[in-house]
């Protein structure tokens, strides 16, 4: 991550846009006719103050609802338009995948838009063909690419113009939405390129409705509402903040008031609750809620309940967390994610997908005491996790299982969420190493068993007369 003392590549200060909204045509001409005069549009300002900046080789998200100003935005960035107050500082190398096909000509090839793209770059000719191979493979298009761009498909576009982007080396890249036509094995291939961009030291501005793509792949990023910077900061912080939606408040001041060194009476349930000093400082954490409930508590501990922030492979965490409910709902579900230090999230699973029992009346004043008991089968690193806090009506709870995902998801209210509410370390295995000390590959273990057999010739055991040959029995191993 770049540091705070290098130059930023993008530096927006202020940036406010506004546009003049007519009541009718007519009244846009006698504007321009008489200037002078009395206005007769009303102002709508899509965007409102906007200030941020950019690192080399950081990669920034910009998120909101529809609406929230980000194509706007976007346009400014790339020059597209002009803001009414502020200013925009870019270096001159900023390309722009804003919508598929957008700076191609029809009418030419794909190679010979490959050549249109770079003279825009400032870029020699002799450069771009040493790279158009490179172009042609990534884009992966065949024949079509010395054929007219006109007669592309939607992901042929795509294709060519992300190939075009990121193989020409722009300073900047803004990318908004375009990734989403590709399929999964282009859009793994588009990353595997973006992060050898940012290493490089490129600016990557992502704008995406995909959160978990933002959560994942951005350093920090914009949430915008209204026109309005809402939250700006770490980017699984701008996601969760997004996701709890309007009226959230930032939690940090009401967590950091409860001591942690002390716990209510109904907290003393020591066969459930760990001990005071197993409990996490919360006063830098970010968090986002919207007043129905806070957070006051957590705690990283052993399977025995003792404070722990280093497991081996296959050991169980336990995550305690404890909400204060401030507004009568009906059932309370509890959430965790664990990130990696790729910032992947390689679990995440709620109380309705544990099915554990819920309450299905949580009245205002009421505590609710969360934990989560994890097995550690995950690759050997640094974690961090996520706490989430929502509720559901009752008649939804009880027809949880007929529900869709996108049904149940929609009919959910979120309350807290707490990015980064804690971290630990998972190591090799250093006591039980049966089979072997590692115990998979990859960021997670998956349950499963394999089967092996033999089948061929075979040696027998020697005898006196110097030993025979013969078939071989069928020889099976299965292991789970």
């Amino acid at each position: 991550m770049p540091s705070d003392a290098v130059t930023p590549v993008i530096a927006a200060r202020g940036v406010s846009k506004m546009y003049e909204l007519y009541s009718r045509p007519q009244d846009r001409l006698r504007q321009l006719l008489f200037p002078g005069g009395k206005p007769l549009f009303r102002e709508h300002w899509a965007l409102r103050d906007v200030s941020f900046e950019v690192m080399p080789g950081e990669a920034f998200g910009i998120i909101g609802k529809n609406g929230a100003g980000k194509s706007t935005l976007l346009q400014i960035l790339a020059g597209v338009l002009e803001p009414t107050a502020g200013e925009v500082v870019l270096p001159e190398r900023t390309t722009a995948l804003l919508e598929l096909g957008s700076g191609f000509k029809p009418e030419f090839t794909g190679r010979q838009n490959v050549y249109v793209n770079a003279a825009v770059l400032g870029i020699p000719r002799n450069i771009v063909e040493t790279r158009m191979d490179d172009i042609a493979a990534f884009a992966d298009i065949g024949v079509h690419f010395d054929q007219p761009v006109k007669t592309y498909s939607s992901g042929m576009f795509l294709r060519l113009a992300f190939a075009v982007t990121t193989s020409l080396e722009p300073e900047v890249l803004i990318i908004d939405e375009a990734l989403a036509v590709g399929d999964v094995f282009f859009r793994q291939k588009c990353y595997q390129r973006l992060e050898g961009l940012l290493a490089r030291g490129t600016v990557v501005v992502l704008v995406s409705h995909a959160m978990n793509d933002v959560a994942q792949f951005c350093h920090r990023a914009l949430f915008l509402e209204r026109g309005r910077t809402i939250f700006c900061g770490d980017a699984a912080a701008a996601v969760k903040r997004y996701m709890v939606g309007p009226g959230a408040k930032s939690a940090t001041a009401a967590v950091a008031a409860q001591p942690i060194d002390h716990l209510p009476a109904e907290d003393a349930d020591a066969g459930f609750w760990p001990a005071p000093e197993a409990f996490l400082d919360l006063a830098a954490v970010a968090a986002a809620e919207n007043g129905f409930a806070t957070l006051t508590h957590v705690a990283v501990c052993d399977a025995a309940g003792n404070p722990c922030r280093a497991f081996e492979q296959g050991e169980t965490v336990s995550i305690f967390c404890r909400y204060a409910v401030t507004t009568d709902i009906e059932v309370a579900v509890a959430g965790v994610e664990l990130i990696n230090d790729k910032r992947i999230i390689v679990f995440g699973k709620n109380t309705l997908q544990f099915d554990c029992e819920h309450p299905t009346a949580t009245p205002a004043g009421a505590i609710v005491r969360v934990r989560f008991d994890l097995s550690l089968d995950l690759a050997p690193g640094e974690y961090t996790f996520n706490l989430g806090f929502s509720t559901i009506r009752r008649e939804d709870f009880a027809r949880r299982a007929a529900l869709s995902h996108q049904e149940l998801e929609s009919r959910t209210t979120v309350i807290s969420i707490l990015t980064r509410a804690g971290d630990f370390m998972v190591t090799f295995r250093s006591r039980d190493t049966t089979p072997v000390q590692l115990t998979h590959h990859g960021v997670a273990n998956l349950p499963g068993s394999a089967t092996m057999q033999l089948y061929g010739e075979w040696r027998g055991e020697e005898d006196a007369s110097g030993g025979q040959e013969g078939p071989c029995p069928s020889w099976t191993s299965r292991k789970g």
